[in-house]
């Protein structure tokens, strides 16, 4: 399927994940886990990716300190191919375990 041509009207499917970071997390792992979020790219259909830190002055982040945002053409791309593929459940295995908590919410732009 690979990288595919999108138009400025054709609408995207946003896949967000909000993470809430155990405590004791240290920097070795957050360096591992941001790699392997990188890493995520190399997926067919993932069409951008980004993962960073929460900048808000505002406060209202409830404890979730970073995002990982990926865009997919259509919801197959999410489903069949990123969802199951090893390359996200090895991100997944390494991730979840230095997570307090997180929230997945994917939308259309």
């Amino acid at each position: 399927l690979g990288n595919q041509v999108t138009h400025k009207n054709q609408k995207m499917l946003v896949h967000l994940v909000l993470i809430n970071f155990k405590d004791e997390t240290s920097t070795v792992n957050f360096q591992q886990i941001t790699d392997a979020a990188y890493n995520l790219q190399e997926i067919p259909g993932v069409e951008s990716l980004n993962y960073g830190e929460n900048v808000s002055p505002e406060g209202l982040g409830k404890g979730y300190s970073h995002s990982l945002t990926m865009k997919f053409a259509t919801s197959k791309h999410r489903d069949s191919i990123y969802l199951p593929h090893p390359i996200h459940q090895e991100f997944v295995r390494l991730f979840i375990p230095y997570t307090e908590s997180i929230l997945v919410y994917d939308f259309w732009e």
